[in-house]
């Protein structure tokens, strides 16, 4: 084999190698991105329908939270609700006789759920307005 032939497949070879091989030596490019906090509740069908004395059909509760750390929805009342609670999908929740707000879920995660909120007063108890608001716990964007 002549010195220039040799030459030439030599470099054909590291031109194949430099091919192989993945570029190590580039730099290194972090993407990342915000996404904004939405955290929201929602109550739809019940209009404060009565179900069994003393009981309100509040409706179908829609609870939507992309924060990372989690969120609380809050039930806000008046004070003064004797023996009164809220069922969330068939979970009883009390509400304390002399607070106006009640915390009706706690979670650690971000979530979208659907559900079913009930208010149970005592019985002979007036229908009472009530709003809820959701909380986000984490940093918000």
């Amino acid at each position: 084999m002549t010195a220039n032939r040799t030459k030439g497949v030599l470099f054909s070879l590291a031109a194949i190698m430099l091919l192989a091989e993945p570029a190590a030596a580039g730099p290194v490019i972090n993407i990342m991105g915000r996404v904004a906090t939405v955290c929201r509740v929602s109550l739809a069908g019940g209009g404060a329908s009565t179900v069994e004395p003393g009981e309100q059909m509040l409706g179908r509760l829609t609870e939507l939270c992309n924060n990372v750390d989690g969120y609380r929805l809050v039930l806000l009342h008046p004070a003064g609700l004797e023996d009164a609670f809220v069922v969330l999908d068939g979970e009883r929740i009390p509400i304390a006789a002399d607070a106006t707000r009640t915390v009706i879920v706690d979670s650690n995660r971000p979530a979208y759920r659907e559900r079913d909120l009930t208010l149970v007063l005592a019985e002979g108890a007036e229908p009472v307005a009530v709003n809820i608001e959701a909380q986000p716990k984490g940093m918000i964007f």
